[in-house]
């Protein structure tokens, strides 16, 4: 009887070691920057059991002690690349790389119930990598130009000695005025995870099995990153004008510079009139402008007779080409200009007055030279 219980024991034991190392995989390297797990033990019960067991699970009664716990790693699903002013949903991939890496045996199973629950057991503990209930929250540190719009996700289980992976998703925004540059975002899991099993029954004998689960958790943070692309970008640095009330044709004068970090190509300047303006020369070629490179575009304005003498804001944009030839247009600006008021009838005409009188005055000189030769000379 005894050599027939040391046969079976033994043949547990080769099953149990085949299974682990088929289980194993061949490549067992970690993507693991920047991240940082953090175990969460569970307080003492009355019982003096930790308050993640169930409630009929003894020590005493189990066979084995496996090590190997989940393992998740998290990734950017396509591009991490991004503009200024960007509103985009961050895709992250969550793959689970918990493997099985060895495990003890507390006791040898004595007789053919045992040796089945000790199969049982070794079933279940090899659950022992896969992540339960996992919640996502991604966060910026404080004053990032990106605030993360989402909160918390709720991602499910993801199990592990397989590369399992679930997709999660979250909603970013990009400050307007954010320097180009690569930007930390902190993804932080929470999950809870099989610690221990434990069986018991008859499941040879009476068919009758009791499981019993040990559940701890476990905090994982990872640091991914994203970039925000160089790009050209303008402010209006100097305004000039002469608009008169009920002049037409009056100069306009704006001068852009480029405050981006990006050459710009082929830019156009363009400016949108409203009442009390108008014009059919809104538009002036600026050509290419380098970082910290300004040029001054003219524009040819009409202002209503009517028009209130007040500072109007004018509002421009420029329209270019970046590195990469792909067109664009720049926030709107707004140049500020005063129309002055109109020119009084009399003043108008001041500056012809006495050149009139000088040609009326030559006017009667000719006519008297004219007189003078028809009547006198011809008689001499």
């Amino acid at each position: 009887m005894n050599i027939t219980k040391t046969t079976l024991a033994a043949l547990l034991i080769i099953a149990a070691l085949t299974s682990l190392a088929a289980s194993l995989p061949a490549d067992e390297l970690r993507a693991s920057q920047h991240r940082n797990d953090t175990y969460m033990p569970h307080t003492a019960t009355a019982a003096g059991l930790p308050d993640g067991f169930s409630p009929g699970f003894t020590f005493s009664k189990n066979f084995y002690d496996i090590y190997g716990k989940p393992d998740i790693t998290a990734t950017i699903i396509g591009d991490n690349e991004f503009y200024r002013d960007d509103e985009v949903t961050l895709s992250i991939d969550l793959i689970n790389r918990g493997v099985i890496h060895g495990y003890d045996s507390d006791r040898m199973p004595d007789d053919p119930d045992e040796i089945a629950l000790a199969k049982m057991e070794l079933g279940y503990e090899l659950q022992q990598v896969d992540a339960i209930g996992i919640t996502a929250a991604l966060t910026s540190p404080e004053n990032s130009p990106i605030d993360v719009q989402s909160g918390p996700q709720q991602v499910g289980s993801i199990r592990g000695d397989g590369g399992a992976e679930k997709t999660v998703g979250f909603n970013i925004e990009i400050d307007e005025n954010a320097p180009a540059g690569t930007y930390p975002l902190i993804l932080a899991l929470d999950y809870d995870y099989q610690k221990n099993v434990q069986v018991s029954g008859n499941p040879a004998s009476e068919g009758r099995t009791d499981v019993n689960f040990w559940y701890d958790s476990l905090n994982q943070t990872q640091t991914l990153y994203i970039t925000i692309k160089r790009l050209a970008d303008f402010e209006v640095t100097g305004v000039s004008s002469d608009l008169q009330a009920g002049e037409d044709d009056r100069v306009l004068r704006i001068t852009y510079m480029n405050t981006g970090e990006e050459t710009a190509t082929e830019a156009v300047a363009r400016i949108s009139v409203t009442d009390p303006f108008s014009s059919t020369d809104d538009q002036a070629y600026l050509g290419t402008l380098a970082p910290a490179e300004s040029a001054t575009a003219t524009f040819v304005i009409d202002t209503d007779s009517d028009a209130t003498v007040k500072v109007y804001g004018i509002d421009t944009a420029i329209r270019f080409k970046d590195s990469t030839g792909e067109l664009r247009v720049s926030d709107s600006m707004t140049a500020s200009v005063t129309i002055k008021p109109a020119i009084p009838a009399s003043e108008k005409i001041k500056p012809y007055i006495l050149p009139g009188i000088l040609i009326v005055l030559l006017g009667l000189v000719a006519i008297g030279v004219r007189y003078y030769i028809r009547n006198f000379t011809g008689t001499r």
